[in-house]
């Protein structure tokens, strides 16, 4: 399997040199390019058998197309196709450039739920594919069509017959890697199987069988990397144990005017009897929005310096870092000690010691004066909190005595990010946190080597945010009332757009647009402001102290809110174009209203009248818990939201792989023998070994 793949497989040259455009240069790199869809012919429907809210995938050409304006914002395509059993009206809403893509005598295939409109049948935004074979009666020898990410290469037909040329010429002989008791306990076809049906499957339930094994064995790696991962922390046993006395816990506890909620205090002794081993805590919390995560993370940091250490917390942006180092000084009544920026504050903490501790911000955009500045005072154990950003990660940031250091928003930090602070100190406990309530599965895939602590309930004083989706321009101006109301008894409003800038490719509204028709509603008067991400931080920490300061009514922003955003007395929010935003992110959002014991209300405005987006509002507006949100966003929308930027060590991240719990638990329970029987594994592991090396060649952790 070395010679060129020109003359291993007789393709062209041409061909060839496409194919390395794709990182394509074996025969292995081939069958392992996997497809990301297939178009499924095995259940056709003539249009004549078609019935309303059957869901159903029919063949047709194209007879007439047409652009069509609804309204003046929003522009669709619409046409009818016809299989010489009748005719079908389909419109995709917001796409009028597909008017130029299905032409009139265009063969497509199209699947998705049949409605009626005007007595006539119709598809709204239905998957559609172009079929190059215009004789749809005899279209292919497959039923099931492999569909691959080829970025405009090479032709989806060429490649094709390339995967089976090469599943042909090289019949049986890629070398299976799983071992036969592991592939018989958890019931799954051995590797050339799996490559025919993952390609070519035969039936539906072939192409399960060859998706459970793929899903199986980047599970099974993934894991042998967390579980190697934690058992090598562990060994190593070079934390700090610090025992923390439950009388200054108690201080804390009593500080405040309200009483924990049980997640709180359960997640709480989860945390300090960690920080009480040698073993570094590796621990996640994780928590509904308004939940209380912070203040857990805080009792904890305030305890851990009570006893003598200094401790950190990393934020990933500086408006949210600012946001933690203001509330942590008006929580406790913080006086100036040096007027650097006012970012560094004496506070003193409670209980009978009346301990006084210094705090810091440190971040990017300060100068390199005042940073050098921090610095010196950090490495001079003359500060005993630092809050900050990536400025942590700076060569000159040297903690004399960092033990403990709580990272929020973890998921926007690498794990590469996170090991470089691990090499500035001797290892300290780490606490990661996660506005963004995370499924199981998914947490156990991608943070399968930290332990994690939920808090899911929310404060009793709290009531629950009544969400409505508005679905005309009546229900809209209502919405604006409901701002006016709100403002005219003293609270707060937010309006969130998702672009800054109006755009001709996506269909939604823009704070560009919303200033010119604000002019036209009746928030024309109301007192407002703007907030998005080209602003600096220090016109985003000026708008913030000010809306927060009431100096304002109404702060129109983009989702920079999304997280760290405490206004308690805000009750009100319109979400613009909110069928652009995965529920999960829907949830954070609408999370920054009904911070208090007031009545709140979310609005969410649409353009797009999709089936699609119709379920996923309705889902919305009838669901107050996040972790059934993020289940549901999961299904629809896949991990993206949630891991951010790609993490060290996880190959590939699919869909199945983070939703099939039988088979994430069997590979779990596979990964962890292997990895604690490593050195009794035998010659049938060889294999094993090679690819696990081969796919994590970057990292030292694994099997030897």
């Amino acid at each position: 399997m070395t010679r060129s793949l020109s003359k291993d497989l007789n393709i062209r040259k041409s061909t060839e040199s496409k194919l390395n455009e794709l990182n394509i240069s074996t025969p292995l790199n081939i069958v392992n390019y996997h497809p990301y869809r297939y178009a499924d012919y095995t259940d056709l429907k003539k249009i004549y058998q078609c019935n309303k809210d059957d869901n159903v995938t029919v063949l047709g050409v194209v007879t007439t197309v047409k652009k069509v304006n609804f309204s003046k914002k929003m522009s669709s395509c619409s046409a009818t196709i016809t299989d010489d059993t009748g005719f079908m009206d389909i419109i995709w809403y917001g796409q009028p450039y597909l008017a130029s893509k299905y032409t009139k005598g265009t063969a497509i295939s199209v699947s998705g739920k049949v409605t009626k409109f005007n007595n006539k049948l119709q598809l709204t935004n239905p998957e559609t594919e172009i079929i190059e074979n215009k004789n749809i009666n005899n279209l292919l020898d497959e039923k099931i069509i492999p569909f691959y990410s080829l970025k405009d290469v090479i032709p989806q037909a060429t490649f094709r017959n390339i995967v089976k040329k090469c599943l042909e010429k090289y019949k049986d002989k890629f070398n299976e890697y799983i071992p036969n008791e592991v592939l018989s306990d958890t019931d799954l076809i051995d590797i050339n199987e799996s490559y025919r049906n993952i390609h070519f499957p035969k039936n539906i339930e072939l192409l399960d069988k060859s998706i459970k094994r793929f899903t199986f064995e980047k599970m099974l790696f993934n894991q042998i990397y967390m579980f190697t991962r934690r058992l090598e922390r562990e060994k190593e046993s070079l934390g700090v144990s610090i025992e923390i006395r439950k009388d200054i816990v108690n201080d804390f506890k009593n500080y405040f005017d309200f009483e924990l909620t049980d997640d709180q205090l359960n997640s709480l002794r989860q945390v300090l009897d960690d920080l009480s081993k040698k073993i570094p805590m590796r621990r996640m919390l994780q928590g509904e929005v308004g939940s209380g995560k912070t203040l857990v993370a805080l009792i904890s940091l305030f305890s851990v310096i009570n006893s003598g250490f200094q401790g950190a917390m990393m934020a990933p942006t500086e408006i949210l870092a600012e946001q933690h180092y203001l509330n942590i000084i008006k929580s406790f009544n913080g006086e100036t000690f040096l007027d650097y920026n006012k970012s560094i504050n004496k506070i003193t903490l409670p209980g009978l010691l009346k301990k006084e501790i210094v705090v810091c911000l440190l971040t990017g955009s300060q100068s390199v004066k005042y940073k050098n500045l921090i610095y010196k005072l950090i490495e001079n154990r003359e500060i005993d909190l630092i809050i900050g950003t990536h400025t942590l990660f700076q060569e000159n940031f040297k903690p004399y005595n960092l033990s403990y250091v709580v990272v929020d928003e973890q998921h926007r930090f690498g794990v590469n990010q996170r090991d470089e602070l691990l090499k500035k100190t001797k290892i300290p406990h780490i606490l990661s946190m996660s506005a963004t309530p995370i499924p199981r599965s998914l947490a156990l895939t991608i943070y399968g080597d930290l332990d994690i602590s939920s808090i899911k309930q929310v404060p009793a004083i709290r009531k629950p945010i009544n969400t409505k989706w508005c679905r005309n321009e009546d229900e809209k101006q209502s919405a604006y009332k409901k701002i006016i109301d709100e403002i005219n008894k003293g609270n707060q409003a937010f309006i969130v757009c998702p672009l800054i800038h109006k755009s001709e490719k996506i269909n939604a509204v823009s704070i560009e647009e919303l200033k010119d028709e604000l002019k036209n509603t009746e928030l024309a008067n109301i007192n407002y402001d703007f907030l998005h991400g080209e602003m600096n931080i220090d016109e985003k920490s000026l708008i913030m102290e000010n809306f927060k300061n009431k100096k304002f009514d109404l702060l129109i922003a983009t989702p920079v809110i999304e997280v760290g955003v405490d206004i308690p007395n805000s009750t009100c929010m319109i979400i613009e174009s909110a069928d652009r935003f995965g529920m999960a992110q829907l949830h954070q959002i609408r999370g920054r209203v009904g911070r208090s014991n007031k009545k709140s209300y979310c609005f969410l405005f649409t353009r797009n009248l999709s089936e699609e987006s119709i379920n996923r509002l309705e889902l919305f507006k009838k669901t107050k818990d996040g972790f059934d949100l993020a289940e549901a966003d999961l299904k629809n929308r896949g991990p993206g939201d949630y891991i951010g930027s790609r993490q060290s060590g996880i190959s590939d991240i699919s869909y199945n792989m983070i939703t099939d719990e039988e088979t994430l638990f069997k590979s779990r329970k596979w990964a962890k023998n292997i990895v604690l029987s490593n050195n009794k594994l035998g010659s049938n592991y060889d294999n094993l070994r090679k690819e696990y090396k081969k796919r994590f060649h970057n990292f030292s952790t694994g099997i030897s």
